[in-house]
């Protein structure tokens, strides 16, 4: 942190007159390294993050077997999603996982907050019981 600190000491933030050409490099290394950071935290955090996910698929199926009709089918689907995302996340790097993700909300917004508000009421109604 000290480099990144160092970096912007010497621009023209502290009152020194550099080209803004030298600016931009800095605030692209301290992005770029602020970057890498929070994928290397993230990858730690990997084993962590899919226990926890796998502990949500386990609550799924226990719903779906004490569920009949219509909502055992849209519960057994979500496990299997949920599953494949979980073998996704295991499999892929962090970077991997962010640029898919971008390419994925770019390409299809609503599916996708479609999902973020189902999966809010899914975990609502999980979290009340």
């Amino acid at each position: 942190m000290a480099s990144a600190t160092e970096g912007i000491q010497g621009s023209s933030f502290a009152g020194t007159s550099t080209g803004t050409g030298d600016v931009s490099q800095q605030v692209k290394r301290f992005t770029g390294a602020t970057r890498e950071r929070v994928y290397h935290q993230v990858d730690d955090k990997k084993e962590d993050i899919l226990k926890g996910l796998q502990g949500f698929v386990s609550t799924l199926e226990n719903a779906s077997q004490n569920a009949d009709g219509l909502s055992q089918q849209v519960l057994q689907g979500a496990v299997g999603y949920l599953r494949k995302f979980s073998d996704r996340i295991e499999n892929g790097t962090t970077e991997e996982l962010v640029h898919e993700a971008r390419q994925f909300v770019r390409e299809r917004p609503a599916p996708f907050f479609a999902g973020c508000i189902a999966v809010g009421f899914l975990a609502a109604r999980l979290l009340k019981e």
